[in-house]
């Protein structure tokens, strides 16, 4: 096998990186770190319930900066051999504080 071959791509849904531009403050380029390091370790967040019983859902968090709020990331991996995984980042969402208010 080549490395290509192995290597577990990851990429933010259309609605997802919609989704960061309306936070704006650096959310797009936060979550394409976290999809770099999803390449290396695709179970890198905390494995959630699915309603969909084959799918693998997980969820992490990314912290807030001085101008970023912390954001929550949902994700789904999927690896069906012998192709490479694929992780797609569906949902991000601004962590919301006791008191705080984010706008959305």
């Amino acid at each position: 096998m080549t490395d290509g071959q192995d290597r577990t791509i990851a990429e933010i849904t259309q609605e997802a990186r919609a989704r960061c531009r309306r936070i704006g403050a650096g959310a797009v380029e936060a979550v394409e770190c976290l999809c770099a390091e999803l390449e290396k370790n695709p179970t890198l967040g905390r494995r959630a319930r699915s309603a969909v019983g084959s799918m693998k859902l997980y969820t992490t968090r990314i912290e807030g900066t001085a101008t970023r709020p912390a954001l929550t990331v949902t994700y789904v991996y999927d690896a069906p051999p012998p192709e490479p995984g694929l992780v797609r980042v569906a949902l991000v969402s601004p962590v919301h504080f006791a008191g705080g208010d984010t706008g959305f």
